[in-house]
Parts: structure tokens; C-alpha cells; sequence
């Protein structure tokens, strides 16, 4: 049954006692950033601004601004210039020869690149206009990542950090783990999605060092661990630009030449785009969220159900046990 309720997590206010604040990216294909950038602007008002033909961005709205990008960081940068500038074709080539270039990059792309619509951070009261937006994008015929076995397009949510400490981050980075396999049976990423490397599961050894009871990091022990065994954006859950916001230097140390926005956030990137999907609401990706902060924040069952999964996985036939360890979390899930 469609889920028709945004879920508040646990923890409401951040440490200066404001509600927190959750961004979202929903990635499409169907429509222009032009068509695009008019629904939004009918829907929500606000004020167009046009950064470049890929980069769009309506600010001004009730909501704070929303960007519009072809997300094909080429493009979206302007970085075909720089390029061209690098190999000294800069001056070598018409303005118009330029543009052409790009354009044919971009029709390129679009077969298999999405384009991109961002928030502001939303306070926790607020988040609904996601479903807002997506609506009126279905209506006038945006596509997921269903429509066409090339895409795969996401849903990506921002969740502000409740507190940013190594015991909130480790619980919260346990709890998913202890969920992962059950939040893709109930999400279901798409195969394609599951192929590229986007949204690839944390290792099994990872895993294990972080569910032990013995293991209690410093926040740099913490960090350090992380990239040790993550060093890539490319993760179910992505703690980078979190960890980047708590030493930046020290993240990109490791991650040299990799776009990494450093925010108080997590940047949870499991569930699917369904925007062309009627039957399908945003809050369900949402509330999957809310389930990694609810059993973060359960230190009982947290700490039953890590050395379970600790013995699952200590198995040589815990793959096959898989659909047991699911309906055990998902008995502590829609209890």
C-alpha cells in the first residue's frame, strides 16, 4: 500500500535546537531543463536565473531555490572551455564552433544522462513540496528509472546530521548496515542502477570492523577508517560530504580531483527515481530513511541485532541465509 505520510524521525532539532533540515535531488528524463525550470516556476513562483543552457536555478520560491542541471558535470561546469583551453584550442575555435560542441555532447548524453532537480534544505516540516514538485513533473511526462533499461536515474536525500559526534554517526552508519538488505528488498533498486557502480554496498570487512562492540573510534580513527575502505563517492549511503564538512582537509587528502560538497548531511542515494510512477510517493523513500534513524536511535536492538548480524555474516552460508536475516529486521521494522 502506498505510504501517504512524511514519517518524522526521532530526532526533530539539530544542536542549536532548530528543526532540522532534509535536500533532495530527483533525477529524470521526458522533459527540458526549459519545460522544466516553466512547471516549477507556475507551481512554487520564485524567479528564473539561467547559468549556462544545462544549469538552471528558480530562487525565491517559499522554498528557497531550486536547481536545474543536465547532471553531466562537463557540461553543467562549463568545463568543455577549460578543456579546450588546456590543449590550447581555446583561441583555435569559434564561439559558435564551441557551443555546437557542447550541444552535441549534451544531445548525447541526454540518452543516457538525467537531468537533475535539487532543493534547498527543507526544514522537517516542509519536505512535502518534494511531492509537489514530482507530481507536477509526472503530469507532464517526466520518466524514471524504469522507463527505458538504460537509466538509472535516483532519489537522493540529504538528511541533516541530529548531532554531528563519532557515537551518532557510528550508530547511525550500524543501523543502516543492519537495514541495507532489507531496504533493497523493500526498494528494490533498479538492476541498471545495481550494475553501475553508484550505488554499491559498503564491503562485508568494512561492515564487520564497524558492527563490533569493540570498535570506538576517535572521529579522525572514524574518518581515516572510512576512506581507508571507501575511497569513492560511490556508496548506498555516502558519509563524504559529512565527514568533509568535519575536516575537509583531511577528506580530500584521500579524495584529490573528486567534487565532494561539504555539508552537515548524509547523502543517502539507495532509492529509485519513480517520478512517472502514479502510485508512487516520495515519502516512501523518505520513511526507508527514517528507519535508519529510529533503529540508530533503539541502542537495545541496535546492539542485539549487530551481533547477529555479526554471527550472519561470520556464516559460510550466510548468502544463502540472506531472506532470514531480512525477516528478522523487517519483524523490528513494521512492528
Amino acid at each position: 500500500m502506498k505510504e501517504k505520510l512524511f514519517q518524522m524521525p526521532p530526532m526533530r532539532t539539530n544542536t542549536k535546537g532548530e528543526l532540522r533540515t532534509v535536500g533532495f535531488e530527483l533525477e529524470y528524463s521526458g522533459l527540458t531543463l526549459t519545460k522544466s525550470a516553466a512547471i516549477i516556476l507556475k507551481a512554487l513562483g520564485g524567479h528564473i536565473d539561467v547559468i549556462n543552457p544545462y544549469h538552471f536555478k528558480i530562487r525565491d520560491t517559499a522554498y528557497g531555490t531550486f536547481t536545474l542541471v543536465l547532471d553531466f558535470q562537463f557540461l553543467v561546469e562549463s568545463g568543455l572551455e577549460q578543456w579546450l583551453h588546456t590543449i590550447g584550442l581555446d583561441q583555435a575555435l569559434e564561439k559558435d564552433t564551441v557551443k555546437a560542441i557542447k550541444r552535441f555532447i549534451a544531445d548525447l548524453s541526454e540518452t543516457v544522462v538525467p537531468y537533475e532537480i535539487s532543493t534547498s534544505p527543507l526544514p522537517l516540516d516542509r519536505i512535502d513540496v518534494i511531492e509537489t514538485v514530482k507530481e507536477e513533473l509526472r503530469r507532464h511526462g517526466a520518466m524514471g528509472t524504469k522507463a527505458d533499461p538504460l537509466y538509472a536515474f535516483g532519489f537522493h536525500i540529504n538528511p541533516e546530521a541530529a548531532r554531528i559526534t563519532v557515537d551518532d554517526i557510528l550508530k547511525t552508519l550500524r543501523a543502516f548496515f543492519l537495514l541495507y538488505d532489507y531496504l533493497v528488498d523493500r526498494i528494490k533498486p533498479d538492476m541498471t542502477r545495481r550494475l553501475t557502480p553508484y550505488i554499491d554496498p559498503f564491503d562485508k570487512e568494512y561492515t564487520q570492523l564497524v558492527l563490533d562492540s569493540t570498535y570506538n573510534p576517535t572521529m579522525i580513527e572514524l574518518i581515516d577508517d572510512y576512506l581507508e575502505y571507501n575511497p569513492t563517492r560511490n556508496r548506498a549511503l555516502d558519509l563524504l560530504p559529512l565527514f568533509a564538512w568535519i575536516d575537509v582537509d583531511r577528506v580530500m587528502a584521500q579524495m584529490e580531483g573528486e567534487k565532494i560538497s561539504a555539508r552537515p548531511t548524509y547523502h543517502y542515494r539507495l532509492p529509485n527515481s519513480r517520478v512517472d510512477e502514479p502510485a508512487w510517493c516520495t515519502c516512501e523513500a523518505w520513511n526507508s530513511w527514517v528507519l535508519v534513524e529510529r533503529l540508530a536511535n533503539d541502542e537495545e536492538t541496535l546492539k542485539e541485532l549487530s551481533g547477529r548480524c555479526l554471527e550472519f555474516l561470520d556464516s559460510p552460508f550466510h548468502f544463502f541465509q540472506k531472506d532470514e536475516w531480512i525477516s528478522e529486521v523487517r519483524r523490528w521494522a513494521e512492528r
